[in-house]
């Protein structure tokens, strides 16, 4: 029997995720979950091989989680069991560690497979449009938009157009809802969606107003007809992350540096020093950040209160700055 549509979004919604005092993210399940989406709207087979897993994962984590020596693909591949939406195949030829890990020797000698419940994966593959919905949500319960777009390409779900699926979708007669359930959840998704967007809308506008309205690192500030241009406010310690919508936890940036800031090719010292990554290199790599290396921001708020707090650099510094 498969799920309806509010089982499916609260068992996604609820992936218990490994948790540390320092706010460390982990985005290996999410990561797996995204990836595993994307081979069901491709119609792949359901269950994958750990191999498989282990190699797509790995680079998954290198592109978009935080900067590790070490990634561990089989403890979302493993864990996954327990949060309702996964299941292994012959989880009797694998060894568990004290904590309840499998032993990864396991994993690839037995060839062992794991993906979506079957349940799960025939409703996701029926109604390819609440795949779409689902991948969406997660991406933003996890990751600052700046990395969406890149994420939806490495796991397979942004080469698919979701839109397309639409007429798919309504002519499946699967929605399992009522009319009437159906158009109280939409209108509480719509109310939760403005006060959102609200609250996004203050952020920036307080933020850029802090900045001037412009690049605090190149002092870009483009206007057309009087409106600013590609000039975005960032949260420093992700809001995605619990870091909170405050102006100290902003920094005013064009788009360019905004993508850069969060995929951690530079952040800022405490006495707000650009501190560029050593792994940052290619073509542009100057003019868009070697020259600014080692220097003070070019733009700054007029106030200390608005200017970027220790303990969010702190953080972006540990969590997000690619060494």
């Amino acid at each position: 029997m498969r799920p309806d549509l509010a089982e499916l979004r609260q068992r996604f919604r609820s992936l218990r995720l490994w948790r540390s005092p320092n706010g460390e993210r982990a985005p290996h399940k999410p990561l797996l979950v995204l990836w595993a989406i994307g081979r069901c709207l491709r119609g792949e087979e359901r269950l994958a091989p750990f191999s498989l897993v282990e190699t797509k994962l790995r680079d998954l984590l290198r592109d978009f989680g935080p900067p590790r020596r070490a990634s561990h693909p089989e403890f979302p591949f493993w864990r996954l069991r327990g949060d309702g939406i996964w299941e292994i195949d012959r989880p009797e030829l694998v060894g568990q560690t004290a904590s309840g890990d499998a032993y990864v020797r396991d994993l690839r000698q037995h060839q062992i497979s794991g993906g979506f419940l079957a349940s799960h994966y025939a409703a996701l593959r029926a109604e390819p449009q609440r795949a779409h919905e689902l991948a969406s949500e997660i991406l933003h319960a996890h990751f600052p938009v700046t990395y969406h777009a890149d994420v939806l390409r490495a796991t397979g779900i942004g080469s698919i157009e979701a839109n397309s699926q639409s007429d798919t979708f309504a002519n499946t007669g699967r929605v399992r809802e009522t009319h009437e359930k159906r158009e109280v959840r939409e209108e509480r998704e719509l109310y939760e969606t403005t006060r959102r967007r609200r609250r996004a809308a203050d952020f920036k506008a307080a933020v850029l107003k802090a900045y001037a309205e412009q690049c605090a690192v190149c002092a870009f500030s483009v206007r057309l007809e009087g409106t600013v241009l590609a000039v975005e406010a960032a949260h420093i310690h992700w809001h995605s992350h619990a870091g909170p919508s405050v102006v100290r936890n902003g920094i005013a940036l064009c788009a360019l540096h905004h993508r850069l800031f969060d995929r951690g090719a530079f952040t800022l010292d405490d006495s707000l020093v650009i501190r560029i990554s050593t792994q940052a290199a290619g073509h542009g790599h100057h003019d868009a950040l070697g020259r600014f290396n080692g220097t003070a921001l070019t733009v700054v708020p007029d106030t200390d209160a608005d200017r970027p707090a220790s303990e969010f650099l702190s953080w972006h510094r540990r969590l997000v700055l690619r060494p």
